[in-house]
């Protein structure tokens, strides 16, 4: 692999990550002005990290995060929203890469617990979360509103 860099997301980003959103939720009814307007209000969020990654760079993944404060729990929690890399560089250490610093991240900003969710027949990603310890917990449901 030649010289990976994971670093936080900023404005600059946008374009390219709109274009990797697009390949990723490419089943997703949206508009590109919807997803950059709520990708800008969402860096600017305290409680959202957005990481990328890399590669000789040329952006080929990202993961973010929420964090959320749980007064039940009585702490932080982190729900990892998404996490992608592109489909020529998978299974080449980026997704573990990334999934090491916003753990990390999480970590240092005191978080107890981390929650992430993929579809059920997405067995590399299952595999990935297993890898850095994460377990099956508890079932998430949904509802869509159309």
């Amino acid at each position: 692999m030649g010289n990976l860099k994971i670093r936080r997301a900023d404005e600059s980003d946008i374009p390219v990550l709109l274009t990797l959103a697009e390949e990723f939720m490419s089943e997703v009814e949206t508009t590109r002005e919807k997803r950059m307007k709520i990708l800008r209000k969402a860096l600017k969020n305290s409680d959202y990290e957005l990481a990328v990654a890399e590669l000789d760079g040329e952006t080929v993944g990202f993961v973010d995060q929420w964090i959320i404060h749980d007064f039940a729990h009585g702490a932080k929690l982190s729900y990892i929203q998404n996490l992608y890399i592109t489909s020529t560089h998978r299974r080449t250490g980026i997704g573990s890469r990334l999934l090491e610093e916003i753990i990390r991240s999480a970590e240092n900003k005191g978080v107890l617990e981390i929650h992430v969710v993929t579809e059920f027949e997405n067995k590399a990603a299952i595999g990935l979360y297993r890898k850095h310890g994460f377990v099956e917990e508890s079932l998430q449901l949904e509802r869509e509103f159309k």
